[in-house]
């Protein structure tokens, strides 16, 4: 409750590295990403106004390695929600608002450029570019509160987001193929979170989320055309947090917990772009009431990619197997709330 304005800023640095079919080592094409959240809120006669912004989807890849030098891809995202709350009685509340999101991304495959491409220049190989404009959707749900003992359960819904604007440009074999599929659909997802006090200064936390992944197929006709299939291919999947939180003073709090997300097992090979199975972290954190007015926040997350084997090309001409093991990360996040 209250007015309150939050800026919070991360950087992500994934380290993933495998071993390719042929024998030689795929080193770590990750580069660290960073972004930034904000969010505000005020009480407008009993009713709750929210408003953030964000970008929930960062990557940025470049290979480095054998077949794979200068193979990857750039994602930026960024979504924006305006939610309202209002309590009805009894300690329930209901709230619900419009999301806007909007993707962009670059993969870049200088080996499909084969034999006339013997230096694995981007501009020599395939090259595939997509925005998908900004469009719509709604999120809703419902919350039961008991601040006596800080309990707070809630259940949100958020809607697919049809993407029917989207552009997408393919530069292949010296041709500009431009396309504008109407069937790009971001994920839909049912969030379920759960606190409560354990005592006076410890407070435990579950959050679960399934997102429907599956539908976020992204396709390009040159690249289908040259018998690569998809482009983008997901599994729906899961994630959960859970920790606790400890008062430590009026003005320190401090938390430990971890998360897991785990996506569909398809029993197929994963995508080179994401050569992993899931990830799961371990995380700390702590807030720092400097003023009446000002908190400080900050946490750090120790991630770790789960093993698996992902599609590659071989310099044959046809696809293998290559094993990402024992792969990394770490995530570290600032902000403050006035």
């Amino acid at each position: 409750s209250g007015n309150s304005i939050s800026i919070s800023r991360f950087t992500t640095s994934p380290k993933v590295s495998g071993t390719h079919p042929e024998g030689y080592a795929i080193d770590n094409g990750y580069k660290a990403f960073s972004g930034t959240n904000i969010s505000a809120k005020w009480d407008y006669n009993g009713t709750m106004i929210g408003i953030s912004t964000g970008s929930p989807y960062l990557t940025d890849l470049t290979y480095s390695s054998g077949i794979l030098t200068n193979a990857g891809a750039k994602v930026t995202s960024n979504e924006t929600a305006i939610v309202a709350s209002r309590g009805v009685g009894n300690g329930l509340k209901v709230f619900g608002g419009i999301r806007l999101n909007q993707y962009k991304g670059t993969i870049n495959k200088p080996y499909l450029g084969g034999a006339g491409n013997p230096t694995f220049s981007v501009a020599g190989g395939y090259q595939f570019n997509l925005d998908t404009g900004t469009s719509t959707g709604f999120a809703i749900g419902a919350a039961y509160e008991v601040p006596q003992i800080m309990l707070r359960a809630s259940v949100q819904y958020n809607s697919e987001i049809k993407h029917s604007s989207a552009k997408i440009t393919e530069n292949f074999g010296g041709l500009t193929t431009q396309s504008s599929p109407d069937d790009i659909i971001a994920p839909s997802s049912m969030i379920i979170k759960l606190r409560s006090a354990l005592s006076p200064r410890l407070l435990a936390f579950a959050n679960w989320r399934s997102s429907q992944y599956k539908k976020f197929k992204i396709t390009g006709p040159a690249h289908t055309l040259a018998g690569q299939g998809d482009i983008y291919d997901p599994e729906s999947g899961t994630d959960y947090a859970l920790g606790v939180a400890l008062k430590v003073n009026d003005q320190l709090n401090v938390l430990v917990g971890t998360t897991k997300g785990q996506s569909t097992d398809s029993g197929g090979l994963a995508n080179a772009l994401a050569p992993f199975k899931g990830s799961s972290s371990n995380f700390v954190g702590a807030s720092l009431k400097i003023s009446e007015t000002v908190e400080l926040n900050g946490s750090y997350s120790l991630v770790s990619f789960g093993d698996d084997n992902a599609g590659v090309p071989l310099s044959t001409g046809v696809g293998g197997a290559a094993s990402f093991t024992d792969n990394k990360g770490s995530r570290i996040s600032i902000g403050t709330k006035i």
